[in-house]
């Protein structure tokens, strides 16, 4: 079943997904400053990830119907994150993410949209994916994403927590 569940939301991402356009004006301005609050990022020899944190916001922001509507399930269900690269040259991108509250380990699953799969990625190829952990986080603490080539915190400032609450 959560291999099903997990074919359905990748045909969903793949036929609906659409980044918000890069603008200085109106609504993608207002989306540039969303994803700026739930976007952190991962530097390491060879590729940068950015992990964006889904909610309702983001996910609204970062995907179009029908997939937007299986995102939003997943990510209410766990905590779940959208993670996007680009290698500066070619590379195996890992997948393997943990998340770490207070102490406290949570693995996580990956799951590829696109070129997130652990093998190799030409350089300057687009890579696409989701980890989700094996539940919620309390997004009012610090925690932090670790992975094979380094971690990166994550600390809501209270506009994000007033974001996430409406």
């Amino acid at each position: 079943m959560k291999k099903l569940w997990a074919l359905v939301t990748v045909c969903a991402l793949v036929g609906s997904f659409a980044l918000a356009q890069d603008s200085n004006s109106g609504p993608a301005k207002d989306t540039q400053i969303l994803l700026k609050e739930f976007t952190r990022s991962l530097k390491s020899e060879g590729y940068t990830l950015s992990f964006v944190l889904l909610n309702d916001k983001t996910v609204d922001a970062l995907f179009q119907a029908p997939g937007k509507y299986a995102m939003r399930a997943r990510a209410n269900q766990s905590t779940t994150f959208y993670v996007q690269g680009m290698p500066d040259k070619d590379i195996a991108i890992e997948t393997k993410f943990s998340a770490e509250q207070g102490g406290e380990q949570f693995p996580a699953s990956s799951l590829n949209i696109k070129n997130f799969d652990g093998s190799k990625v030409t350089k300057g190829t687009r890579v696409d994916g989701i980890i989700q952990l094996e539940k919620k986080l309390d997004l009012a603490r610090p925690f932090k994403i670790n992975g094979p080539h380094g971690s990166v915190e994550f600390k809501l400032s209270e506009e994000a927590l007033k974001i996430i609450q409406n």
